[in-house]
């Protein structure tokens, strides 16, 4: 087929073609272009908010986590301030027979032999059995130890003494005397160790 346009307008349709071509690609180009900046937008906002929800989750992570270990060491620490109390008080009772023994054997008067030492159910209070050959050695025996010079006891109670007149033995009467420790009496443990008791 020939071409019988004059060469201007045929000019002028190629021009018109590339023309359209050229607004097509443009356009492409423009949308594509709109696309990306949109989602980099809104991949930017989802990034951003993740970002601000994970540190959210994390904080929290690190206050829960704090606050478990706070109480667990809180507990430890009770328990074992628990633990050390129990210790301080078994050994504030705690009591060293042999030193009460020497101490009160060596104030005793003739006649007299301490027989048995007996805990009694009341706090600081200790049964002392002393046999003796007479009734005024027994009584003697309790003035001893009641003796505030001593500074022994903070309270002695005679109980009672009963003599078996009848018996051959040496020292056939039996004197019953109770007695209350000083809180800082050296015949505690603790206050032996640490020095802190009285000198007795």
């Amino acid at each position: 087929m020939i071409n019988l346009l004059p060469p201007d307008v045929k000019q002028e349709v190629t021009f018109g073609r590339r023309n359209n071509i050229l607004l097509r690609w443009i356009l492409a180009i423009v949308f594509v272009i709109t696309g990306v900046a949109i989602m980099s937008v809104v991949g930017q906002f989802y990034i951003t908010n993740s970002t601000k929800s994970q540190q959210k989750v994390a904080k929290l992570s690190q206050e829960r986590m704090a606050s478990q270990n706070l109480k667990e060491t809180e507990q430890e620490l009770q328990t074992l301030s628990d633990n050390v109390k129990t210790i301080v008080q078994i050994l504030n009772k705690q009591l060293l027979f042999s030193k009460m023994l020497n101490t009160i054997g060596g104030i005793l008067p003739n006649g007299t032999v301490l027989s048995d030492i007996t805990l009694s159910t009341s706090d600081a209070a200790i049964d002392l059995s002393i046999a003796t050959a007479d009734r005024p050695a027994a009584t003697q025996a309790f003035v001893n130890i009641n003796d505030p010079k001593n500074n022994f006891f903070s309270k002695a109670d005679l109980v009672s003494i009963i003599c078996d007149n009848s018996s051959t033995k040496k020292y056939y009467c039996t004197s019953q005397i109770r007695v209350t420790l000083k809180t800082d009496s050296s015949f505690y443990f603790l206050n032996s160790v640490t020095g802190s008791g009285a000198k007795n």
